[in-house]
């Protein structure tokens, strides 16, 4: 599988034609040392297919760069939740309130999409890669409210660990936006394989997943973590262990994030930052793969170095 723009079926890619119902199915697929890591899924909107098509995300890849461990629009639970992604349940814009995260009408607003626009970059490479698309946060008419960079690179990191970072830059195109929501339902987060959804965690909660959290850090009532910069998660996909650490700096300016963890193994930040017309707001966050085994102290040592980089 070479790195580039494919347009493929999407049996090719292990998404049921069934369930997504739309062709062709458009991936870029970024590769360090001619393997594929990520694959960005930006498939044009189509109104038609549109759960199918609504929102730009990017999947994690098996160290074969074979298939996906991230979840897809091929989900059943909770499929707007997919692969590596961003957004807020309540972007409000002027007087309207719009859902950018579950993509759905909940009032008179209507439906809202994230539409990939262009590439920016696309840079494969032996030790490291890295890519930049521009992304539209787009009103029911189709017309932008948010205009995104979204930048994603990808290197090696320490025992093979595969180090992945995601930057969002956002721009405002319709006055002040404030971007709110939840811990369960806004920010940068991170979805695993669906299969990890269908077995049963330590406490009788949907989902398999386990979780290592900071030392002196403990989870809340919903799954909420409050005091940390990183949480990871782990989780058997296809067979496989897997320890996916998901990481924000200390310089994020909105401080620091609450965590959302849960057993189905959808992880991430939580923030409420605003928009102003025309100033970008950033936002930074890296996610560490490895399928070698990661205890507290390994996942400190991950943070330290991050944190040290983005000083």
């Amino acid at each position: 599988m070479k790195s580039g723009l494919l347009v493929v079926t999407l049996a090719a890619f292990g998404v049921s034609a069934n369930a997504a119902s739309v062709e062709p199915y458009q991936h870029y697929d970024l590769t360090v040392g001619g393997k594929p890591w990520i694959s960005t899924v930006i498939t044009p909107y189509d109104p038609a297919h549109r759960d199918a098509t609504y929102k730009v995300f990017t999947h994690l890849l098996d160290f074969e760069g074979k298939a996906p461990i991230t979840n897809g629009i091929d989900g059943k639970t909770f499929p707007h939740h997919r692969g590596l992604f961003i957004g807020w349940k309540k972007t409000r814009v002027q007087d309207a309130e719009y859902n950018f995260w579950e993509m759905k009408n909940e009032s008179t607003t209507g439906k809202v999409t994230q539409r990939h626009v262009s590439w920016v970059e696309q840079k494969p490479g032996d030790s490291s890669a890295s890519q930049s698309e521009r992304v539209d946060w787009c009103n029911p008419e189709g017309k932008p409210f948010i205009q995104e960079t979204r930048a994603i690179s990808a290197q090696s990191g320490a025992n093979g660990a595969r180090i992945i970072d995601f930057s969002s830059t956002l721009v405002s195109v319709a006055g002040r936006i404030e971007l709110r929501g939840d811990l369960q339902h806004a920010g940068m987060q991170v979805r695993l394989a669906d299969e990890v959804a269908n077995g049963e965690g330590p406490n009788k909660e949907k989902g398999s997943a386990t979780y290592i959290l900071p030392k002196g850090v403990v989870e809340q009532k919903d799954n909420k973590v409050e005091g940390a910069w990183w949480v990871c998660c782990s989780a058997e996909i296809q067979g496989k262990r897997y320890w996916i650490m998901h990481m924000t700096p200390n310089t994020l300016s909105t401080g620091q994030p609450v965590y959302s963890i849960r057993r189905y193994a959808r992880f991430g930040a939580f923030f409420e930052p605003n928009l102003e017309e025309g100033k970008p707001f950033e936002c930074h966050f890296r996610i560490a793969v490895s399928d070698k085994e990661l205890d507290q102290a390994a996942c400190e040592a991950l943070y330290q170095e991050y944190a040290g980089a983005k000083k």
